[in-house]
């Protein structure tokens, strides 16, 4: 079990941690650990065996991948108060935190690749969000049996959006007895927020079935006094939202080996928006956002088959229908004289429909061989209103009369329908052609089109669809011939297409210029390789991974006068996007634990070094707001006291500080941080009956912030979580 796994997640405005001391701590732990591995007594950890189909579609265990896999298992879940699905996976190598200023929509970046560059699948199935911020995760986190995550290039096996990687959140089903009732509650101290949730589930002959509830109220969290706030209050940082969800599943055959489910889930989203004070500055008077509605609603169908032949292994097909409704609010307030006053205020209702779905077969066609092959489909539908209305007051400075003030009010409403279907052939072949070796090999080939439906906006309304084929590769090797080890090496390739807003919706920001749509937009791509090892025996756990990634036709904004792409209608001073940016990406990622022996202590050290180079049309820069190191360690402690399960974790999160360039001449930045944690909880009764959680955070108190998109983080608080089962 893998409690060691690690990510980023706070900046602060505490002393600054240095890197060569961050990386001289995190390497004790695994020191020691190699040191003393040889001990008689030492506790094996076990999570390198757990078996995930995510990083190859095919069950290998995490030891044996080719590719750069954390798993997320239930205990793990169950130790941590389930904010967000995203907290749960915060402390994944490699993986970021980020909620673009809106508290309730936490999105994930990996290796440094935006949230838009990252793929979210539930059960399989892809979430999709056509906008620049990228996919938050609205799933309930107590419906949730496990998270795989794979860091790095997957367009091969999941899609035209996994440049950055690939979340999987695999939900639960039936219990296995006749009826099960399970609740829970959480108190977070540091927004005087609650959560609730209960579920029944049960197996009844051939059938499974799981019925789930949640809600939670956040208000707005508490910080320390400091340069965001003088209150220790967040204003804008409250959001609340609730989740339904079922699951009806049949198993039949002779050998109950076919296995038919149904799944639904609704999930409704209410968040506030927080203002960073620097934004407020001459000549803006007033910045707000609201996001009072994002709902989803989704239901999907899956059959899988095992073990129908000596030759077909498997199949799977699965299908989905999802709609995301959401309604988003912007005002802005600007002053540039003293006698002028301009006020802002842009909506934008939408609708993201999706549906789609998977065909896989699993054959042996030689001993030696294991092959997959599968066809993929996805349509994509955006209908957006927006409208744009703006108040300009002027005071008259000569009669007639003199002072007075003349207003103005401009209305500018839109409407644009566009969708984009992606379809999608793939195959893998995993090739035992040596003792020891094993290589696999993937391709996919992407048709992709786009098309825009309706539009107000006449300079697109004769705009032609577009399409584009791609085809990308993979080739992954794995060696186990030294005892207890894996060595492992990688190369893979990304694939992310523009969104439908980039595509052909314009947006305007209070009194800046429009960002206009590019109908011409290629799709990004990345190339990655990366050479891993893994290490289990005696207590020790290795997970490490090194590794480069080049992206390029990254999709930027620049004015149309510089772009010469735009279409006639469009003002030289208007922003457009364009491909026009590269990423070189090049890190390290470890994640090791040492069971002490004859002790019930394991301390653990989990991390990433990563550096990362923008390059933009007119200059390169290694500001890109990724922080050099980021990372936990700490000391767990495991026993069992009068017929408990009882365990304690105390450990510290840390980053290096961050800049982020603004020109070629200007950068923002944020100094490194630390925090000093301390989580304990335990189990008691037949199958885990009853199960409590403590978790103080932040306990010195320090402000910080993880990143420029993000929230600062909360002060010292406690979370307190307590579950049950019947």
């Amino acid at each position: 079990m893998n409690h060691a796994i690690m990510g980023r997640g706070e900046a602060s405005a505490a002393p600054r941690v240095g890197m060569r001391a961050l990386a001289l701590a995190f390497s004790l732990p695994l020191a020691a650990g190699v040191a003393c591995a040889q001990e008689t007594g030492a506790q094996h950890a076990t999570w390198l065996d757990t078996i995930t189909v995510t990083g190859t579609r095919t069950e290998t265990s995490v030891m044996n991948n080719p590719a750069s896999v954390s798993v997320v298992d239930q205990e793990q879940l169950e130790r941590q108060a389930p904010r967000s699905i995203a907290d749960l996976v915060r402390d994944v190598p490699g993986v970021e935190v980020v909620d673009a200023s809106a508290p309730g929509m936490q999105r994930l970046r990996i290796r440094g690749e935006s949230s838009h560059r990252v793929t979210i699948l539930v059960d399989g199935q892809e979430i999709t969000d056509h906008s620049d911020y990228g996919t938050p995760i609205l799933v309930d986190p107590a419906n949730v049996e496990r998270i795989d995550v794979i860091r790095g290039p997957a367009s091969v096996l999941y899609g035209a959006k996994a440049i950055g990687g690939v979340v999987n959140i695999i939900t639960k089903r039936g219990a296995p007895k006749p009826i099960q009732l399970e609740t829970g509650v959480s108190y977070y101290s540091g927004t005087r927020g609650w959560q609730g949730w209960a579920a029944v589930s049960g197996t009844v002959g051939d059938f499974d079935y799981r019925l789930s509830g949640s809600a939670d109220r956040h208000h707005d969290r508490k910080v320390p006094n400091g340069i965001y706030t003088q209150t220790g209050q967040l204003d804008g940082s409250s959001y609340r939202d609730s989740d339904v969800s079922l699951h009806l599943g049949y198993a039949f055959g002779q050998n109950r080996n076919h296995y038919l489910a149904l799944k639904a889930e609704q999930h409704i989203l209410s968040t506030d928006s927080w203002t960073d004070p620097d934004y407020l500055q001459d000549p803006i008077r007033d910045f707000g956002i609201e996001l009072p509605k994002r709902d989803l609603r989704k239901v999907g169908l899956y059959y899988d088959a095992r073990d129908l032949s000596p030759i077909v292994r498997k199949i799977h097909v699965d299908a989905y229908h999802q709609t995301v409704d959401r309604l988003f609010e912007n005002r802005v307030e600007v002053q540039p004289t003293a006698s002028m006053n301009m006020k802002n205020r842009a909506t934008s209702d939408d609708r993201n429909l999706n549906y789609g779905g998977t065909a896989q077969i699993d054959l042996a066609l030689h001993p030696d061989h294991y092959t997959i092959v599968g066809a993929q489909y996805l349509m994509d539908d955006l209908d957006t209103r927006k409208n744009s209305i703006t108040d300009l007051a002027i005071k008259v400075p000569f009669p007639p009369p003199a002072g007075s003030t003349v207003r103005t009010t401009t209305t500018s409403p839109t409407h644009t329908r566009a969708s984009i279907q992606t379809a999608s052939l793939f195959t893998q072949d995993e090739w035992a052609f040596a003792r020891d070796f094993k290589l696999t090999a993937g391709l996919r080939y992407y048709h992709v089109s786009s098309s825009l439906d309706e539009t107000t906006n006449t300079a697109l309304a004769n705009q032609d669809d577009g399409t584009t084929n791609r085809l990308v590769k993979s080739l992954g090797l794995t060696w186990a011939g030294l005892e207890h080890t894996t060595l492992r090496a990688l190369y893979s390739e990304g694939y992310t297409t523009p969104t439908l807003m980039q595509l052909y919706s314009d947006t305007t920001a209070g009194s800046g210029n429009p960002t206009r749509a590019n109908p011409g937009l290629k799709p990004e791509t990345s190339q990655n390789y990366e050479l891993g090892a893994r290490y289990q025996h005696a207590g020790v756990v290795l997970d490490a991974a090194v590794f480069y990634t080049r992206a390029k036709d990254y999709i930027t904004t620049t004015t149309c006068a510089s772009a010469g792409t735009c279409p006639v209608g469009y003002g030289a001073k208007d922003n457009t996007y364009v491909n026009a940016d590269r990423a070189d990406t090049h890190g390290i990622e470890l994640a090791a634990e040492y069971a002490l022996p004859g002790t019930n202590f394991t301390p653990y050290v989990s991390g990433a070094w990563m550096q990362r180079e923008l390059k933009y049309a007119a200059y390169s820069t290694r500001d890109s707001g990724t922080p050099a190191f980021s990372g936990r360690m700490g000391m767990r402690y495991d026993t069992t006291l009068y017929g408990a399960e009882v365990w304690a974790d105390l450990f510290v999160r840390a980053a290096t500080s961050i800049k982020q360039a603004s020109s070629a001449t200007a950068s923002e930045h944020l100094p490194g941080w630390g925090t000093l944690n301390l989580a304990f909880g335990g189990t008691h009764g037949k199958d885990r009956k009853v199960q409590v959680g403590v978790q103080f955070n932040n306990l010195l108190d320090k402000e910080y912030r993880s990143a420029f998109d993000s929230l600062p983080g909360t002060g010292r608080s406690v979370e307190v979580t307590l579950r049950t089962t019947f």
